[in-house]
């Protein structure tokens, strides 16, 4: 088995699989390293779970080939691509479940579609916001879109809601999630046990979502 020492002043012995399934194996300065390599043997049916889990992650979320029946994710829903023949660039979801693409889009599918999906969000994740935050009683002073890679949502100081665009491609429980997270911010600034008190309230299998979105976060949009 392949790993990375790094020696620190840490007081433990720890593994770390890495999101690429690589191994960190960090050790205190005292540690010799036959203890450390009995205790890698010992973990080893853990360290191989979690590296199969990313690489199965990985292997899940590939860079998209922009082909015909490639899917595209919105609002947790698949959607096969379907490319037809057009010297305008066009893109639309239909009730058939395809998104499609004129010929013109392939000169650079990627910009397109991302244009699309932050076209998307802005309908869908603003319209959102309001219905919850009226559910809920908050008062909000914006709603922005935003292009965060690894930030799905944020509160300003003024009451300015930010969301990711990439939010999206998520099921619709975890777009509320997150929804939520950043409403109840307009109240409580931190994450103390007051504010996870009320994420409580107001969504009681919130750290069921919080896992499920952390797990996911690393899919491939575009």
């Amino acid at each position: 088995m392949n790993y990375k020492i790094i020696r620190s002043k840490r007081k433990t012995l720890a593994l770390q699989v890495n999101s690429d399934a690589t191994l960190t194996v960090k050790i205190p300065y005292g540690v010799s390293m036959e203890y450390a390599r009995r205790f890698i043997e010992e973990k080893r049916g853990w360290i191989e779970k979690k590296q199969a889990q990313f690489s199965e992650q990985k292997a899940k979320h590939k860079p998209k080939q922009y082909v015909n029946a490639e899917e595209f994710l919105f609002a947790g829903k698949p959607y096969a691509l379907e490319i037809v023949p057009g010297s305008t660039a066009r893109i639309a979801l239909t009730p058939e479940g395809k998104l499609r693409i004129t010929e013109k889009c392939l000169d650079a599918p990627k910009h397109y579609i991302e244009w699309f999906y932050k076209q998307f969000a802005k309908r869908h994740i603003t319209a959102r916001t309001k219905e919850i935050a009226e559910v809920f009683g908050y008062q909000y002073a914006s709603v922005k879109i935003n292009s965060a890679k690894t930030r799905w949502g944020s509160c300003s100081m003024r009451g300015n809601l930010n969301f990711s665009w990439r939010l999206v491609i998520m099921p619709p429980e975890m777009i509320d999630y997150v929804i939520v997270h950043e409403l109840v911010h307009l109240e409580i600034k931190d994450h103390s046990k007051r504010f996870y008190a009320r994420m409580s309230e107001l969504m009681p299998d919130h750290r069921t979502r919080e896992k499920w979105l952390k797990v996911n976060s690393g899919m491939t949009l575009l």
